[in-house]
This record gives C-alpha cells, structure tokens and sequence, in this order.
C-alpha cells in the first residue's frame, strides 16, 4: 500500500480517536475536531478512489467511530449535530466502498452513471 495511503489513514485514526474520547467522556464533540477528521477522512477517500484493495482496518475505524457517535449522541449536549457527525463518516466510508470521492459530487449538477 503506498505510504501516502498509510499516513493518511493514521492520522485519521488518530483524529477518529479524539473524536470518541470527547463523545463518550466530556459528551459532546468540538467542531474543530470534527473538521479536522472529516477532512481527512475525506482526503483517504480520494486517495483510496478506483483502488480495488482497500486497507479494512481504515474501514472499520470509519464504520465504528459514525457507530460511537450515533450510540453517544444521546448523552451529548448537541445530540442532533452529533448524529449529523456520524452521518457524515457513514457518507464517507459509502463513497470508499463504491470507489469514489467526495470530489465526484458537484451540487446543482445531476450524476448519470
């Protein structure tokens, strides 16, 4: 696997991580946190397009940090925003799975496969 791929998905886990640690111990996530790992988690997406090997532990950290934080939204004190977070990483690891990237979407513009 190339090392770009690697690092990337490192420090997604790493931002994945911190995500957790803030839903299930302070209850609530910080937006800039959730930026960073969303913008990363984006950027993995793009690199892992059109490959037809994908990095499993990457995918199941995706799948269950958005599972963590739909758990936890409950107790959080933005319980909406929250659920709208795991919505986001469940969005991103579809677009991994079909060999895409969140670039492939333009708003206003109707996709024809």
């Amino acid at each position: 696997m190339n090392s770009d791929i690697e690092r990337t998905g490192a420090e997604m886990r790493t931002c994945l991580g911190e995500l957790v640690n803030y839903a299930q111990e302070v209850k609530e996530v910080p937006e800039a946190i959730f930026a960073k790992a969303d913008q990363v988690s984006r950027e993995l997406a793009r690199l892992l397009k059109g490959h037809e090997m994908l990095p499993q532990k990457f995918l199941q950290n995706l799948h269950m940090t958005a599972g963590i934080l739909e758990n936890e939204a409950p107790y959080c004190k933005n319980q909406q925003k929250v659920k709208e977070m795991a919505m986001q990483l469940q969005d991103t690891l579809g677009l991994i799975l079909w060999g895409e990237c969140h670039d492939d979407y333009k708003p206003g513009i109707p996709r024809i496969r």
